[in-house]
């Protein structure tokens, strides 16, 4: 996959510059939302903080951003490192909501990647954060990123689409969804490949060898034995046996 389209990432900073209520935006899978986390990063004035659930996507943001040529702290309990006065600090929701007391400095932007992960529930950790954060410094920004805007038993994270449409309801945590990549651009101007849809009993057996009785059906003890004896349960078996030790112990 080649990098992500140079008119999205364009967009992104300066429709957010005219927004100071929560806002989201809308990248499918594939479409590099760490090189946008990591420029939106790079062009703030004030302290970010970006949020992950998992220390894997921490570490990817991270290093995203220090690929810029810029240098940022980390404070997530799985990657051994606790850093929390950067001008940009990436950090795992769960070390970060453990640990609101060394993060008494103010922050002008809150980056949540995955945002559709943010919770209701007052007493969430996403929510302690958040709340911490708007004590400090209450004019912080707060941006989402996230694949999935709509969850099901939820609904849409966000009120207003940036084209016209109300979405969501005023419980929305974000008001805007000021950009959204579409996936059929993605896969239109070669960034992500086409999906194919394929019939699996179809693609794994191979019924061709087999003969139709005088009424046009197959024999059923012919099928049985075509599905027993593929080559897919073949290869499966064999990297069992391949796989499995030799003997067993205790």
């Amino acid at each position: 996959m080649t990098s992500l389209p140079t008119r999205s990432r364009r967009c992104h900073p300066r429709r957010f510059r005219r927004h100071t209520e929560p806002a989201a935006i809308v990248l499918p899978t594939g479409a590099g939302k760490s090189l946008v986390i990591a420029e939106l990063a790079g062009l703030a004035r004030g302290r970010v903080l970006v949020l992950a659930h998992v220390k894997e996507l921490v570490a990817q943001n991270h290093a995203k951003y220090c690929a810029l040529g810029l240098e940022a702290d980390i404070f997530a309990a799985g990657l051994q490192r606790k850093e929390s006065h950067g001008k940009v600090v990436f950090g795992s929701v769960q070390s970060v909501a453990r640990n609101l007391d060394q993060f008494r400095s103010e922050f002008s932007l809150l980056i949540v990647d995955e945002c559709h992960r943010i919770s209701d529930d007052d007493d969430s950790q996403y929510q302690q954060i958040i709340g911490h954060l708007r004590q400090v410094n209450p004019q912080i920004r707060l941006l989402g990123l996230t694949a999935t805007p709509f969850r099901l038993g939820k609904g849409w994270i966000y009120q207003f689409h940036y084209h016209g449409m109300v979405r969501g309801d005023e419980k929305a945590l974000f008001r805007d969804c000021i950009y959204e990549l579409p996936l059929r651009y993605m896969i239109k101007h070669g960034y992500l490949t086409p999906p194919e849809r394929l019939d699996m009993p179809v693609v794994q057996y191979d019924f061709s060898r087999l003969q139709a009785q005088s009424n046009g059906l197959f024999s059923e003890a012919d099928l049985n034995h075509e599905l027993k004896n593929n080559s897919v349960s073949r290869r499966i078996l064999s990297a069992r046996s391949w796989s499995s030790p030799k003997t067993a112990k205790g």
